[in-house]
Parts: C-alpha cells; sequence; structure tokens
C-alpha cells in the first residue's frame, strides 16, 4: 500500500470529514501513550482538534495519509535547527504492518534529506515494544539519550530496565 502522504495546510483544515479522521486518530494515539505510561489522562477529541490547530501554527509539520478519503495514519515533524524529529506517528489499528508506518518514516527521512539533514530522529516510549521493534527493522537504532527522573507521587513502578556502559562495562538498573 503506498498512499500520497499529504501535508496539513490551513485550506486542508477547513475539510471538516478530513479533520475529524485526523483528530480521532490523534485521540487514540494520545490515549495509547497515556497506558504505555500507565496513566489515566483526561484527553477528549475536542483536545486533539485544539492540537491539529496549534500544528497549523506552530513549526511543526503534519503529514497524513489516506485510503478511499479516510485517514488511516499520519506524522507530526518537528524541525529544530539541525534536526528533524518524528514527534508522533500513528496507523490506524486496521491499517497496521500493511506499509502505511514505514512509508511514514520513509517520507520523514526524504523530508530531513531535502532539508539538508541526514536523517530523522525518534523519541520512543520505553515500552511500546511494538514501535521499538518496527524502528529497528527499518534500521533505527538506539543513540545516548536516557530520560531520568525521580517517581511522582504515588506512581507504581512496574519494571525494571537496564543500562551498561560498554566501554566500562558497568552496568545501571533503574525502576521503571
Amino acid at each position: 500500500m503506498n498512499n500520497k502522504i499529504i501535508r496539513l495546510d490551513k485550506k486542508l483544515a477547513e475539510n471538516n470529514e478530513l479533520i475529524t479522521d485526523l483528530s480521532n486518530l490523534i485521540y487514540y494515539f494520545r490515549h495509547e501513550l497515556a497506558v504505555l505510561k500507565n496513566k489515566n489522562i483526561n484527553y477528549s477529541k475536542d483536545n486533539a482538534l485544539e492540537e491539529i490547530q496549534e500544528y497549523l501554527i506552530t513549526p511543526y509539520e503534519l503529514y497524513f495519509v489516506t485510503l478511499n478519503q479516510k485517514v488511516i495514519g499520519y506524522l507530526v515533524l518537528k524541525i529544530f535547527d539541525d534536526t528533524v524529529w518524528i514527534e508522533q506517528l500513528f496507523t490506524h489499528k486496521d491499517f497496521r504492518r500493511k506499509q502505511t508506518a514505514k512509508n511514514l518514516t520513509d517520507f520523514a527521512t526524504q523530508r530531513a534529506k531535502i532539508l539538508g539533514k541526514n536523517t530523522a530522529f525518534v523519541n520512543v516510549h520505553p515500552n511500546n515494544e511494538k514501535m521499538l521493534k518496527f524502528l529497528a527493522s527499518q534500521g533505527y537504532t538506539v543513540l545516548n539519550l536516557l530520560e531520568i527522573r525521580k517517581a511522582y507521587t504515588n506512581e507504581k513502578i512496574q519494571t525494571m530496565i537496564s543500562v551498561q556502559i560498554k566501554s566500562t562495562n558497568q552496568s545501571f538498573e533503574f525502576d521503571y
């Protein structure tokens, strides 16, 4: 499946059916992300509509893919200094494992190259095993970023992550 990737602009944002489809996917993305983070969120479809409007006035670029006039996936890029970041990548559950996410990540890399960059970077939640597996299959690798914070009040830590420093063979374990 190789559908055209389209950038959302102000004119397209006037298409109510398109915006409804897109806001539904953003809503689902936010809720799936909350599950990964083990959090309850109060995020509505109205919040998703507001998020779309923000993308139209900020340096973010929102792209989407349609099939039979329905949005089946989307990508949000942040272009900051000399880096292109994939901020969001989401595919409707019925279109996963059908090349939609691959086409969107390939597009992000092409967009980066057009801007004179080598590749696009991605932040991924460590519990998002499906995305980690997908990105590894596309040639992405972990760099050197590890965010660390103290636990939130009443946060239940469910897993542990181990980080090994190859050069010194030291390991550090963190509750996660």
